[in-house]
């Protein structure tokens, strides 16, 4: 077999030993590692839930990934972990492709779906704050002095009350601002959620992950309406395109839950 590691570029954008680097970031967080580290069948089920609207069997994004989860299971594989320890050089990618007899491009999909889509994507603080408030700008020095530099930081350590009690005590900051800041955190675990989202959403009274994923889609609309007339002076209509509120009450829905409180 002569694998086209030129898919993996195309696809991922990443050389493959970046790519692993990148899928493999997580596991420096033990907490947020632990409700992400699916075995296969969790991860079918996932997959499912995060595109609740596809006919996912029947082909639709992401089908291919399911049959190979199941060749996956059927080749020994436990979880995620498993599955990067054995494959984190090209060599060995080759390897365990050959010896389990799968589909290099499908292989690759499914190290893309957990880049894109099963796992999260690391957020910078600053990304997480109000650029507008000199207030939270100010307290974002004293994030940096503290080395919470990004939304795993600020989850791993900020998910319980008395963790963030603990973060109160450590960098003087506000308990209100630690918490809203940590819930930040969690709604960025959404796929493709940034601060042009996060910041109107919980503006609109949807601060928490729960909350959005209880929220009710015609209601919601209503309220980010409200919310962009009265912050921005603008349509909601010209940011539906950016904030796909049905995606992102499915993907709150499917995530694990690491918040308390």
């Amino acid at each position: 077999m002569q694998p086209n590691w030129d898919y993996v570029k195309k696809t991922t954008l990443w050389h493959y030993e970046d790519l692993i680097k990148k899928l493999n970031v997580l596991m420096a967080y033990p907490v947020i590692w632990k409700a992400y580290n699916q075995d296969m069948t969790q991860a079918a089920v996932f997959a499912c839930r995060m595109f609740p609207d596809k006919n996912i069997k029947a082909g639709e994004f992401p089908a291919r990934v399911l049959s190979t989860f199941e060749r996956l299971k059927s080749a020994g594989i436990s979880d995620w972990g498993n599955l990067l320890s054995k494959v984190p050089s090209m060599a060995e990618c080759i390897a365990f492709v050959t010896k389990h007899n799968l589909n290099f491009e499908e292989f690759i999909d499914v190290l893309n779906y957990l880049l894109r889509w099963a796992l999260p994507f690391q957020t910078s603080s600053r990304e997480l704050l109000e650029h507008e408030s000199s207030q939270e700008m100010a307290y974002y020095e004293a994030l940096k002095e503290h080395k919470l530099m990004n939304s795993f930081d600020i989850l791993e350590q900020g998910r319980t009350l008395a963790g963030r009690q603990a973060l109160t005590k450590h960098t003087g900051l506000p308990l209100d601002f630690v918490t809203s800041l940590a819930h930040r955190a969690d709604i960025a675990r959404l796929p493709y959620v940034r601060r042009k989202t996060i910041l109107p959403v919980c503006g609109a009274g949807y601060a928490t992950l729960a909350k959005i994923a209880a929220a009710d889609l015609i209601q919601m609309e209503s309220d980010l309406s409200t919310y962009f007339e009265h912050a921005q002076g603008k349509s909601f209509e010209n940011y539906k395109a950016v904030i796909v509120l049905r995606l992102l009450v499915a993907g709150a829905r499917a995530l694990p839950v690491i918040m308390e409180g």
